[in-house]
């Protein structure tokens, strides 16, 4: 699987736990009103959207990128896989914590989707490697 196709499946797991927080806030209540209401809560949903839409687009890029046949799209690819998956796992802990206890069952999808988004840190080359490669590319040769 190519970094491109990594880091769209990825953006999809941070889509997926984006939205089950939304819908979790928008159902379970604290001192009489939904914790969606709360202003703090409303702010890191914005937070949470707005970086997951720059991830999108630069996901869309980077396919594009491909799709026209680009000869040099490696480092552009390695940004996608490296935002995608850390944006991923952002989302999926801030989601596990909005759950509280739940987060941590199965019962609910969070379980699997944390454990879904750490891996898409590890595979296909760390986070840490295409840092270093993304990185690497403002060296003069």
């Amino acid at each position: 699987m190519s970094c491109a196709d990594q880091a769209r499946v990825t953006a999809g797991l941070a889509t997926a736990a984006l939205k089950d927080m939304t819908a979790y806030m928008n159902t379970r209540r604290q001192s009489g009103r939904r914790i969606a209401e709360f202003q703090a809560n409303q702010f890191l949903l914005a937070d949470l959207a707005s970086e997951l839409a720059l991830c999108e687009t630069w996901v869309d890029h980077v396919a594009g990128l491909v799709d026209g046949d680009a000869h040099e799209f490696g480092i552009e690819a390695s940004i996608a896989k490296l935002r995608a998956s850390d944006l991923a796992m952002r989302m999926a802990t801030e989601a596990v914590q909005m759950h509280g206890g739940y987060g941590y069952i199965r019962d609910y999808r969070m379980e699997r989707l944390m454990r879904d988004a750490k891996i898409t840190q590890i595979w296909e080359g760390t986070n840490q490697v295409h840092r270093q490669l993304i990185g690497r590319s403002f060296v003069d040769k």
